[in-house]
């Protein structure tokens, strides 16, 4: 029989960081959405990135903390908030957070998203953006009690602009 030797909880994390910074080193350069989920445990949520716009999701509001922000690297902290609780029969389980810009045309082009946030979940979505008008949704449908919800008609969208 063999004995392992204890390792101290400050030299497990030191090496839990340098294994997961080299793939995280090898991402970057990308101008693709980067999505991180962010979870602390037992029912805690994970610290909001320095320099990140809150973004509550609840049913059935999207609640972004500023409505603009200046062209280029957005960084959108997505929170399912635990400040509403519901029933099992009135949907609302999960949701998205939906980053769409409107286009000359009308036409809504979607720019990142996040998705499937449960209840104290939270998820950091980066991305680059040009100026314009943009909507924030969730566009999660489901089907609860033999109904047909669909999170965006319920009135889960936000308007946010991006200035130059």
């Amino acid at each position: 029989m063999f004995s392992v030797p204890a390792i101290k909880p400050g030299l497990m994390l030191a090496v839990l960081a340098a294994v997961l910074a080299v793939p995280a080193a090898a991402c970057g350069g990308n101008d693709a959405p980067a999505v991180t989920d962010h979870m602390a445990g037992a029912g805690m949520m994970a610290q909001q990135p320095e320099g990140s716009i809150r973004v509550g999701l609840r049913n059935w509001e999207v609640v972004p903390e500023v409505t603009s922000a200046r062209a280029g690297r957005v960084t959108f902290w997505a929170v399912h908030d635990m400040d509403h609780m519901h029933g099992h029969d009135e949907g609302g389980e999960i949701h998205d957070l939906q980053v769409m810009r409107k286009l000359p045309s009308g036409d809504m082009e979607l720019v990142g998203q996040a998705q499937g946030l449960r209840m104290g979940e939270a998820k950091a979505l980066t991305l680059e953006l040009q100026p314009g008008e943009y909507e924030l949704s969730c566009n999660v449908v489901e089907e609860v009690g033999g109904r047909t919800i669909s999170h965006y008609k319920e009135g889960m969208v936000a308007s946010f602009t991006v200035t130059g």
